[in-house]
Parts: structure tokens; C-alpha cells; sequence
């Protein structure tokens, strides 16, 4: 049964896609000026993705408006961007390996997305100059610097590269910290995405809780990285008691 839901709950997320995406895609082949509407389109996907998936999030924080920001978050899964698009107008950074993902790849570059390929310095420095281009056109980047998934209690070590961007441009730093009710839902290690997807979205509901910090500006990258990394440990770790607790209530005496 969990099979199926998860199934048909797929297939309603790609018509929701075309739906939603398929004016900015046509507006990409024709005007190099898109990307306004891209965005806006695209947190109306994530949006509607996220209640078809049945996720039940809870949002705390004041989202930021305007910009450019540069928007940090922890990583646990691959439906992490899509649950900060959904409050946020950004280009996300992401791993090559996506774009080879069926219609999602191409959805993806036809509304803002800029690739990475972890391995290669010379894929790394490219996306640097990239993400510096994004922000002094106005839009702002949404990053990961962990660089990989995991189910840690708080962040692993953060890459300097967004950090020494945001010192050198005097761009405000953004901390998002989320946090998922069962780590199941952290895609992990050798599991496919076919396996995860089926187990995390067979059942009812993903309960997840995200916060947004107040923006930071240094012109000292270390700083902006510490601030953030503790600003987002705390949360993860406030978040994660709060599930604890209410599992604790809801189990039966």
C-alpha cells in the first residue's frame, strides 16, 4: 500500500510541476529575463509538492524579503530545498548527479539552479563565480556548505567558500535550521532515491520543523560562518527536544 501512495503522490508532484513550471520553462527559451517569474512559479510548485507529500511543516522566523541574501541551511535530504523554496525566491546550489534526474533536472535549470561538482576544484571555483554573478544581479543563492546529507545531531564541518562570497560582497547571511520529526526521512548512505522516496511519502504525513535566523553581515568570513554554524546547531537541537517531547507526551501510559 505504502508503495502506492507513494506512486501516485509521485506522479501528482511532476503533473504539479508541469503545471507550475511550465510557463517559466517556455518563457526561458524565448527571453533571457525569466528568471523573476521562474522563481516566483517555483514556490508555488514547492508549495503544492509539499502538500501533496502530506508534509506537515511547521515555520518559525521571519522570512526575509528582497535581497540578495545568501540562505544557509543544514542538509538531511533532498526534499530539504524544495521545503525552504517554498518560503524563499532563490537559486539553489546543487550536485551535478541531479541534473541528470528525469524532468527534475531540466525543471530545475529552466528556473535557477547552479550545479556543482564537489570533486572538481575547477566545477567548485566555477560555481563560486557563479553564485557571485546570481547576487550582483539582484537574486539571492540558497546554499548547503556541509556538501553531503547526514543524521547528526548538529552540523558537520562547513565549507568557507559561500562565507568568504558574502564577507568580500557584504551580502546578509541568512541561518535556515530544519529538523525532521523521524530521521528516517534523511536520505543516506547507499539508499536509492526510488527506496527513500517510497518509504518517506507511503505513509500519512512528514512532520518537519524549519526556522529562519535574522540576517548576519561581516566583512570577516570566519565570523559569518561561526554565528551561522551556532545559530543552526542551536535550533537543530532545540527542534529536535520539541519532537522528543511531544513523542513523549503522545506515547501511551
Amino acid at each position: 500500500m505504502n508503495k502506492i501512495i507513494a506512486t501516485f503522490r509521485g506522479l501528482l508532484v511532476f503533473a504539479s510541476m508541469i503545471l507550475h513550471l511550465l510557463p517559466a520553462i517556455a518563457k526561458s527559451i524565448f527571453s533571457k529575463n525569466y528568471l523573476p517569474l521562474a522563481l516566483r512559479m517555483r514556490r508555488y510548485w514547492a508549495n503544492s509538492s509539499l502538500k501533496i507529500l502530506g508534509a506537515k511543516i511547521e515555520v518559525k522566523g521571519k522570512v526575509p524579503t528582497g535581497g540578495p541574501y545568501l540562505f544557509i541551511g543544514n542538509h538531511r535530504s533532498y526534499i530539504d530545498p524544495v521545503i525552504a523554496l517554498k518560503d524563499i525566491e532563490a537559486l539553489p546550489v546543487a550536485k551535478a548527479e541531479v541534473s541528470a534526474w528525469p524532468l527534475i533536472g531540466y525543471a530545475a535549470k529552466a528556473t535557477g539552479i547552479m550545479w556543482v561538482k564537489r570533486e572538481s576544484k575547477n566545477s567548485r571555483a566555477a560555481t563560486m563565480k557563479a553564485m557571485e554573478d546570481t547576487l550582483k544581479k539582484g537574486f539571492s543563492v540558497l546554499v548547503y556548505p556541509e556538501g553531503t546529507t547526514h543524521t547528526e545531531p548538529v552540523t558537520t564541518t562547513f565549507k568557507r567558500g559561500a562565507f568568504r562570497l558574502a564577507a568580500k560582497m557584504q551580502i546578509p547571511v541568512v541561518p535556515i535550521a530544519l529538523e525532521y520529526k523521524d530521521m528516517a526521512h534523511a536520505w543516506v548512505g547507499d539508499d536509492t532515491f526510488g527506496a527513500h522516496f517510497i518509504r518517506c511519502f507511503g505513509k500519512k504525513n512528514m512532520f518537519a520543523k524549519v526556522r529562519y535566523g535574522q540576517p548576519v553581515i561581516s566583512d570577516n568570513a570566519d565570523e559569518l560562518l561561526e554565528t551561522t554554524k551556532k545559530w543552526i546547531d542551536e535550533n537543530m537541537l532545540e527542534m529536535r527536544r520539541d519532537f522528543d517531547k511531544s513523542s513523549a507526551m503522545a506515547a501511551p501510559v
